[in-house]
């Protein structure tokens, strides 16, 4: 079988992770897999991953709308091959237009933000327009699924539920339970304004001198994001400065091996407004990570009580508390939450099962 999967480029985005990872379990199963992408100077993050593998990976070069749309529609259509795999709004949207005319492979479009916003935007509605050409509409979330649902329910047919793979990795990273005194919570994300890195500085603000005192956030991710704009990263550090939470939260760059820090974390956490399925609780999950996590997509699914806390994005006490209850725990407590967690990832994220249920989307 040969899969060609379509994205803008291979910077350090959970999307680009999501299918990397796929593209990985594709070739196991000795399938024929290869990368196009059309914007690859502004992010090439996975791309040596992908060589090392042997994966091809082509690029669309082209400043001009018009001309990428058809440079990409010749190659789709001259290269024979079964199906076609796209993440993210515009590269769905390319991946459609492809097809347009008639066509021998199979659409695949995959639903990766869930942003209501979006649905209900004209761009977004003129988007869907051409979702007629796909031949499967795949979510990550149960949630991405009832906005398609809601909005555009004659795609309701064509939608699928498939959660991120998670392959498990050797680590040489080692665990020691607050080490230093300290409970180590760690975030990767890029800083949009919608990752509300801002809203976690604000409740740590509010936490007490003791409690601050046993705290440490490291956060991994792009400063740049949206035509390299760095202002939600520029107004959360002049707030840590401004606030002396300097020793407390500090800013790292994005890494390709997130496992090996996440590992020596107490806690990985997400504070986002919006996500789809957030691929890095799925990752902290499967290495026996406590999470604290805002309630967005399917956090229900993800956690309880037996493995982490729940909080609002936009309530800076909701997350204050929930780091608090997680400052409470002990040693002990946080082993135990996470073993509950690497066994909800087991039974949620299995690579082979992932990998059967994408093949048997592609061939049905």
């Amino acid at each position: 079988m040969k899969i060609l999967f379509l994205i803008d480029n291979l910077s350090s985005g959970g999307a680009q992770r999501q299918m990397v990872t796929l593209t990985k379990l594709f070739k196991n199963r000795q399938m024929e897999v290869s990368f196009l992408l059309y914007a690859e100077k502004t992010g090439d993050f996975f791309k040596n991953e992908l060589l090392k593998e042997n994966i091809p990976v082509y690029n669309i070069n082209s400043s001009s709308i018009l001309s990428r749309i058809l440079k990409i529609r010749n190659f789709i259509r001259k290269n024979n091959f079964d199906a076609v795999i796209s993440f993210m709004d515009t590269p769905n949207l390319l991946n459609c237009l492809a097809a347009i005319g008639g066509k021998k492979w199979k659409v695949i479009t995959s639903e990766r933000s869930s942003m209501e916003w979006f649905f209900q935007s004209a761009k977004g509605k003129i988007y869907a327009h051409f979702y007629k050409y796909a031949d499967a509409l795949v979510c990550n979330s149960y949630n991405g699924e009832s906005l398609w649902k809601k909005y555009f329910p004659k795609y309701s047919d064509k939608l699928k539920v498939i959660y991120n793979p998670v392959i498990q990795t050797e680590i040489n990273s080692t665990y020691q339970p607050l080490k230093d005194g300290k409970l180590k919570i760690i975030v990767a994300a890029s800083h949009q304004y919608l990752k509300n890195a801002l809203g976690l500085a604000k409740a740590v603000a509010l936490l007490e001198t003791a409690d601050k005192n046993k705290l440490k956030i490291e956060w991994y991710g792009k400063k740049k994001v949206s035509l390299g704009k760095t202002k939600a990263y520029e107004e959360v550090l002049d707030y840590i400065q401004t606030n002396n939470l300097s020793g407390i939260i500090t800013f790292e760059e994005p890494v390709t091996k997130i496992a090996e820090k996440m590992k020596q974390a107490d806690i990985v956490a997400l504070f986002s407004k919006l996500e789809g399925l957030p691929n890095v609780i799925c990752e902290a999950m499967m290495i026996e990570k406590p999470i604290i996590m805002t309630r967005v997509s399917d956090y229900s699914k993800l956690i309880d009580e037996s493995n982490g806390f729940l909080c609002d994005w936009d309530q800076p006490e909701s997350i204050k508390q929930a780091i608090v209850s997680a400052l409470n725990l002990n040693e002990n407590q946080l082993i135990g939450m996470g073993k509950n967690s690497k066994q909800k990832a087991i039974e949620l994220f299995d690579a082979k099962r992932i990998a059967d249920q994408w093949i048997s989307c592609i061939e049905n």
